[in-house]
C-alpha cells in the first residue's frame, strides 16, 4: 500500500504510540505496589477521558449516519479515516497484517480503545495513592476491558482467518445490512455504558470532596447560641 498523507501517518502513529502507552500503565497497576505520581496519572485520567468523550461523538454521528442510510457502509469522520489510513500503512509493513483491507479501521478501534483503557487504568493508581475505591469507576474500568478484548479477538481473527469474528459480528454468522447494524449499535451502545460511568466516576473524583452541607436555621440557632455563651 502507498504511504498515505503524513497527517494521516503521523495521526496513526500516534494513536499506536498512545496504545502502547496506555498498555504500559495497565502492565504498571498489575505488577507495581507503589504509590504512583497522583497529579501525573489525574492529568492522563483527564485526557484519556476528553479522547473518549470525542469518541463517543464520533459514534453518535455514526449511528445518526446509520438510521439515514442503513444500507452504507459505517460512517467515519475524516479525521478518523485518516488515522485508519495511517494505521493502515503501518500494519501494511508487516506481511501478515497488512493484507487486509479492513484491517485500517480495526486497528483504530482496538487502539482508540487502549488508550480510554489506559486512562481508566491511570485513574484506578491515582484512586489507590489515595486509599479512594470509586464504584463508578471500577465499572467503567470492566466494560472497558471487556470492550478492549472484542476489539482483539476482531483484529485478532481478521488476520488469521480473513473475516473479523466477535460478539459485535454475532461470531461471523452475518452479514450485509445486518452485520452493520448490529457493529454500529454494539459499539455505540458499549462505548456509552463506559462513558456514562467514567463521567460519574469524575464528578465523585474532583467534585466529591468540595460537596459542603447546606446551614440550616437550626444550625443558624446554634451558632448564635454558642456565642451568647461565650460572651
Amino acid at each position: 500500500m502507498p504511504q498515505p498523507p503524513l497527517p494521516a501517518t503521523t495521526a496513526g502513529l500516534l494513536l499506536a504510540v498512545g496504545c502502547a502507552v496506555a498498555a504500559a500503565i495497565a502492565m504498571y497497576r498489575a505488577l507495581s505496589k507503589r504509590a504512583a505520581a497522583q497529579r501525573t496519572m489525574q492529568a492522563i485520567a483527564v485526557g484519556g477521558l476528553t479522547f473518549q468523550v470525542i469518541h463517543v461523538l464520533e459514534h453518535v454521528l455514526q449511528l445518526a449516519f446509520w438510521f439515514t442510510k442503513p444500507d452504507g457502509k459505517p460512517w467515519l469522520s475524516s479525521w478518523a479515516a485518516g488515522t485508519a489510513d495511517g494505521l493502515q500503512y503501518f500494519c501494511s509493513l508487516v506481511p501478515i497484517a497488512g493484507a487486509e483491507p479492513s484491517i485500517g479501521v480495526e486497528m483504530l478501534h482496538l487502539t482508540g480503545n487502549v488508550v480510554f483503557l489506559g486512562a481508566l487504568t491511570a485513574w484506578q493508581v491515582a484512586m489507590r495513592s489515595t486509599n479512594r475505591n470509586i464504584r463508578t469507576l471500577n465499572i467503567a474500568e470492566k466494560v472497558q476491558l471487556f470492550h478492549v478484548m472484542e476489539h482483539v479477538l476482531l483484529v485478532g481473527t481478521l488476520i488469521a482467518f480473513g473475516k473479523a469474528i466477535g460478539l459485535s459480528t454475532a461470531f461471523g454468522s452475518i452479514d450485509g445490512t445486518s452485520l452493520v447494524a448490529l457493529r454500529v449499535w454494539f459499539h455505540f451502545s458499549i462505548n456509552a455504558v463506559a462513558t456514562i460511568y467514567a463521567l460519574r466516576a469524575a464528578n465523585k473524583t474532583w467534585r466529591g470532596n468540595q460537596d459542603v452541607a447546606p446551614i440550616t436555621v437550626i444550625d443558624l440557632q446554634a451558632a448564635e447560641e454558642r456565642q451568647r455563651v461565650h460572651r
